[in-house]
């Protein structure tokens, strides 16, 4: 069961359907806040600014607020408190309803639901990946709850576990918690690296081990637009990698996101214009999987694409929140 659900989180179009915006400037946070140091980190080890959908969570604390959660965290008797989400821009007291009942799969790897509830054009073959080409392009909103990344020093501290959580977190919903920690500590299938990081630093530090680069570039779509339209393909570029991490956000509290490095997988950053007019709309990430012989047989990409395990690859785009990562050097 759990080697199922762990497959089906391959692919962010079933259950959460961001090329690359400007990162905010470092001067635009003040110094010694935790930002700061994020922005820090990322300069030595990623060799591109930060997507939007980054740059957007870095932490509103101050490295003495930081410093001060860090300690008061360990204690027995922490409890999140409205001070301390606010001042984290934290979403303690909610859920995400519209992102848990969006899965394929329920947590306990449940029924696939009936085709026409899944968006027909969020699995397609490579050779829709085609310039000239009009295409249909899925829906890459999200309805998640805004949530910052905590500082390192404070997130390291925080178990994964739903009594962890729950104890520290205890107004936020608790089977939205555990639905999260049900994917993160599912088997990986064959082949498959995965973590679930609870910081910034953490996710970059993953996404280097698992490339083996001291050196990164993430990719993102640059937005929603264009969402469920037909739209015709400009330019493809295709990076010359075969490994990449796949980053897709989860709701706890924080921000916080499962990661996943696969082989054999292609990506390609693809500018998509008006069909009739050539005006520019999106700059989107496709990631493709050449290999899908470990995938599920009932897999519902195998129904849209009309394909079985191994029978040939799989493509799907990067929602507003999944970032990837690819080496960028050395």
């Amino acid at each position: 069961m759990a080697h199922s659900i762990s497959t089906f989180l391959l692919f962010p179009s079933l259950f959460y359907l961001s090329f690359m915006s400007s990162a905010a400037p470092a001067d635009s946070h003040i110094p010694y806040s935790s930002a700061s140091t994020q922005i820090k980190f990322w300069s030595p080890n990623v060799l591109n600014k930060m997507p939007e959908s980054i740059s957007s969570k870095l932490s509103p604390l101050t490295n003495q607020d930081s410093d001060y959660y860090a300690e008061k965290i360990t204690e027995d008797n922490f409890s999140a408190d409205t001070d301390f989400c606010s001042r984290s821009r934290l979403a303690c007291s909610s859920g995400a309803d519209a992102y848990v009942t969006a899965l394929v799969y329920n947590k306990y790897g449940g029924a696939i639901p009936p085709l026409e509830k899944v968006d027909q054009f969020s699995f397609f073959r490579l050779s829709t990946l085609k310039e000239g080409n009009v295409i249909r392009l899925s829906n890459l909103k999200v309805s998640l709850p805004y949530r910052a990344f905590l500082p390192s020093q404070i997130a390291s501290k925080i178990p994964l576990t739903s009594k962890g959580l729950t104890k520290i977190f205890p107004q936020s919903s608790k089977e939205d918690i555990e639905t999260t920690l049900y994917y993160c500590n599912a088997a990986a299938i064959k082949g498959e690296l995965k973590v679930c990081p609870k910081s910034l630093e953490e996710m970059i530090n993953f996404s280097k081990s698992a490339l083996g680069k001291n050196k990164l570039l993430a990719l993102a779509s640059k937005s929603t637009q264009g969402s469920g339209s037909e739209l015709k393909i400009k330019r493809i570029k295709q990076y010359n990698v075969q490994k990449i991490v796949a980053c897709h956000e989860m709701y706890l509290p924080f921000a916080t996101y499962f990661c996943h490095s696969l082989p054999s997988t292609q990506i390609y950053a693809v500018e998509v214009v008006e069909p009739s007019t050539g005006a520019p709309v999106n700059t989107v990430v496709a990631v493709c999987h050449m290999d899908t012989s470990a995938w599920p047989e009932e897999h519902v990409a195998f129904k849209i694409v009309k394909l079985g395990p191994g029978q040939g690859e799989v493509c799907h785009w990067l929602s507003e929140i999944d970032v990837a990562w690819i080496a960028g050097g050395e």
